[in-house]
């Protein structure tokens, strides 16, 4: 529809458009909704509280003021007003009126029962009112006729033009193209520096590394790392994440996803074994699982997956293929000497207060972690090849792969 329809009682919406306006009207009559405003604030406004406070409070009014009829029958005197419009050949079926308890829980507002009942022969009134807009064919409605405020348009600039013709000039003029893609830098840079000159310059062992209370060693060994590259040491990110020795009790089919085992965990916690859904199905079977002492990641939020829901990961190594085309999956083990329950450390570093689980989610922090956790050649876990996921009885490690990603 290309012209705007005001919101008037029909019989005088039908008035206005079937004649055009003479001349300015010196004291237009007023709509229904600014004259219930102004009735209403006279008389009463009501406030949302909290929980055990008064909740209304009647504001000063005119005793002059001649009593004014209630919103209840301006309203059925406004929707029994005939109208000459043409009626709509092709109506919508109202909703249902909404209740008004749903809508203050939905909104986040506490009103009482009272106040409910109070306001919805109100509420339910004016949505009826606007309602009746459905019964007209709006198509048939004159558009030659000015309204109040048809003309009022918002002050803007005049549009300027802008020719794209020469593209080859402008990409000439950008700095970060290269054909066909622009290369946009990278917004999250405030731990960049921080990082670079951790991984670029010769460091000397850590106050952390060398205290004996920092973590329990897993061995006399040094950590093996694959040639040429550069061992990262832990992020407070990756310290706040929970990694647990966990005892798979029990392992079963999931019943409705082929792909999906369902386990039960004894993560030594007092509300009992954990319930987790794992893809492992085309990897192992579940007398590979039972009885092991997995990597349980505890502080993820829990998720629905086939609809049983998962409470935490077990981590695996993987030798970085193609999902269905050959790919190799390991489960990452901790020592058989460890107890469930107990949380891994990374070598040299103290644990961070677990982050909560909203925070991983928000954040992603498990995201930002995860693409720097692989094997190095002794089949060990490891963050990008430096400080190893270790318990009080040794390094977590898989069966054979070296070099393996982890997830």
């Amino acid at each position: 529809m290309s012209a705007p329809v005001s919101l008037a009682p029909p019989a005088r919406l039908a008035a206005a458009r079937a004649a055009p306006r003479r001349g300015p009207r010196a004291s237009p009559r007023p709509s229904l909704a600014s004259r219930f405003h102004r009735g209403s604030a006279s008389r009463a406004r009501v406030r949302i509280r909290g929980p055990g406070a008064a909740r209304a409070s009647a504001s000063a009014s005119d005793p002059d003021e001649p009593a004014r009829e209630s919103l209840e029958a301006r309203l059925a005197a406004a929707l029994a007003e005939d109208t000459s419009l043409a009626p709509n050949p092709n109506p919508i079926a109202p909703p249902e009126m909404p209740d008004l308890m749903d809508l203050a829980e939905t909104a986040n507002l506490e009103i009482t029962p009272e106040e409910a009942e109070a306001w919805t022969p109100k509420v339910h009134g004016v949505l009826r009112w606007m309602a009746k807009l459905n019964d007209v064919d709006l198509d048939t409605l004159r558009t030659d006729v000015e309204l109040y405020r048809d003309s009022w348009r918002m002050p803007l600039r005049e549009d300027e033009p802008v020719d794209f013709a020469n593209r080859e000039a402008m990409f000439a003029e950008c700095k970060t193209w290269e054909k066909p893609f622009v290369k946009v830098p990278k917004v999250d840079k405030k731990d960049a520096p921080a990082e670079a000159k951790d991984t670029t310059t010769d460091s000397a062992p850590s106050p952390a590394a060398s205290s004996p209370s920092a973590s329990p060693p897993a061995s006399a060994s040094p950590p093996a790392t694959a040639a040429g590259s550069t061992p990262l040491s832990p992020t407070e990110d990756l310290l706040g994440m929970q990694f647990l020795v966990g005892r798979v009790i029990e392992c079963s089919k999931h019943p409705d996803a082929e792909k999906l085992f369902v386990e039960s965990v004894d993560c030594g916690e007092p509300d009992g074994p954990r319930t987790i859904c794992s893809g492992l199905a085309p990897y192992m079977t579940e007398s590979d699982l039972v009885g092991k002492n997995v990597v349980v990641l505890a502080n993820l939020k829990p998720r629905k997956m086939a609809g049983i829901a998962s409470a935490g990961m077990l981590l695996c190594a993987n030798d970085g293929g193609v999902v269905g085309e050959g790919r190799r999956v390991e489960l990452l083990t901790a020592p058989e000497e460890a107890t469930p329950g107990e949380r891994l450390a990374w070598e040299g570093s103290e644990n961070a207060p677990p982050h909560g689980a909203n925070k991983v989610a928000k954040k992603k922090i498990w995201e930002k972690v995860q693409p720097e956790l692989r094997t190095n050649d002794a089949r060990e876990a490891t963050f990008g090849g430096g400080a190893r996921l270790v318990s009080v009885a040794g390094a977590v490690t898989c069966a054979s792969l070296k070099g393996g990603g982890i997830s």
